[in-house]
């Protein structure tokens, strides 16, 4: 428990640090979207007022040369024509103004805007009193009155609209370097919460390596204990089993003499004699099929063996058999497959595998077994295939177990040791074992041991 709380609170950690920085991340790219989308409205408004200041100095420009011509004009349609010209500049010079209004950015931009503000008004005052001198026909006063009040008013506009404009492009140079500042911030804070972030994940992935250092270690001790004990039970079912073997051998001994010796005349008696020595023999096989498992795991001294000579040597036992079930037999050896594992082993390997193929393919229609010995791709492959019973996917999920026989074959003689004692011989020799196998249709049996290019040279003892 304390194990899974301690990953469960290391997980948490490491949760948290990659939260801290995406969260770092979004609100880094939120407030730079947001800076960005201020300071882009804002300098928006500062060229909108740009604008509105350059258009209301052309506006007073335009003042001045309406009011000349006002002055110049000969009839009173030249007049009214003027007249209108000057009411529409002073309209857009209002509606300019208010414009501007709206968008000040600041109250300490108000004094000069005030003071623009009042020129603008004195000048539409201005302007449309040298109209009213110009109406009546007053052209020398008119003129008078154009250069002593309206220019001076028209220029001081133009100072004061000056001043704005510097105020309006120092109001955007302010607006930079605000976003500066901010990007700035922005970016400390980032390398900061993304420091610490880093700094939580270094520290509880040094704590994770930590415990799974020491999880390995009492993994590894705990296998090495499992393997002493399985070598310590290996080693109690040897002794058991040669301690069965010893008082069995002279029983057998007894019975098969008591049979022959003709002293027993009921048939029953030789009956049961004969029953008592089957069970005697099937007995012997079982301790003999257990000893065989026992050493199959341990691996002995590094030996070659040709696994096409002791698969040929095995198929002229098993083809006697095989003919007498009447179980064909298709041989495809090829020569010369050399494998790290002695030859007796791998005569054991061959007569499980043929020795079930042809008990398990008796009696079926057709009855046939294949064998294949082949080097493919720097492996050694014995493939034994037959068309026999098969087994269902339950059946083989157990197949392996000692002892395990199979529902499908309970019938025919057998121990369930012989493909469990396969396997320990063929992993203990570094190669696997793969069947396959469907109810009805057969068993596909694969051995593979890495291939051997030469056998060793043989070391001579000195006697």
């Amino acid at each position: 428990m304390s194990a899974r709380a301690t990953i469960r609170g290391y997980r948490v950690a490491f949760l948290f640090a990659v939260l801290l920085m995406s969260a770092v991340a979004g609100f880094t790219l939120w407030t730079d979207v947001r800076t960005s989308h201020d300071v882009a409205a804002r300098f928006q408004e500062a060229l909108d007022r740009a604008g509105l200041i350059g258009r209301i100095r052309v506006d007073a420009l335009s003042l001045e040369s309406a009011i000349e011509a006002h002055i110049r004009a000969t009839d009173d349609s030249e007049r009214q024509a003027a007249d209108e010209v000057m009411e529409d500049i002073l309209a857009d010079v209002r509606e300019a103004s208010e414009a501007y209004t709206r968008s000040l950015p600041r109250d300490d931009t108000l004094g000069v805007w005030l003071r623009f503000n009042q020129a603008c008004n004195r000048l539409a005052e201005q302007v449309r009193a040298a109209a009213l001198l110009s109406n009546r026909q007053e052209a020398e006063r008119a003129r008078h009155h154009l250069v002593a009040q309206v220019r001076p008013v028209a220029d001081e506009i133009d100072g004061l609209a000056g001043q704005l404009t510097q105020e309006n492009a120092d109001e955007s140079r302010m607006l930079l370097s605000h976003l500066a500042s901010l990007r700035a911030r922005n970016l400390g804070l980032g390398v900061v919460v993304t420091a610490l972030a880093l700094l939580v994940s270094l520290v509880v992935g040094l704590h994770i390596t930590s415990v799974l250092g020491r999880q390995d270690a009492t993994i590894q001790e705990q296998l090495k204990e499992l393997d002493r004990r399985n070598q310590e039970l290996d080693a109690f079912t040897q002794r058991v089993a040669h301690d069965l073997m010893g008082p069995l051998s002279p029983l057998k001994g007894y019975l098969t003499l008591l049979r022959r010796s003709g002293a027993v005349k009921d048939p029953q008696a030789l009956e049961l004699v004969g029953l008592s020595e089957s069970s005697a023999k099937r007995m012997g096989e079982l301790i003999e099929a257990l000893l065989r498992f026992c050493r199959s795991g341990t691996r002995g001294e590094p030996t070659v063996g040709e696994l096409d000579t002791a698969v040929t040597t095995l198929l002229l036992e098993v083809s006697q058999t095989a003919a007498a079930q009447g179980v064909a037999l298709e041989r495809d050896v090829s020569a010369g497959v050399r494998v790290a594992c002695p030859s007796q082993l791998l005569q054991l390997v061959a007569q499980n595998l043929l020795s079930n193929a042809v008990k398990y393919t008796a009696g079926r229609p057709d009855a046939r077994v294949s064998v294949r010995v082949a080097s493919e791709g720097g492996q050694a492959v014995l493939e034994v295939v037959d068309n026999g019973v098969g087994m269902s996917a339950e059946t083989q999920g157990k197949l392996f177990q000692p002892f395990f026989r199979a529902p499908e074959t309970r019938e025919i003689p057998g121990h369930g040791l012989g493909l469990a004692t396969t396997r320990r011989l063929v992993e203990a020799h570094e190669g696997t074992l793969h069947l396959r196998s469907a109810l009805g249709e057969g068993t596909r049996v694969t051995v593979r041991f890495p291939l051997v290019a030469e056998a060793p040279p043989t070391l001579r003892r000195a006697g």
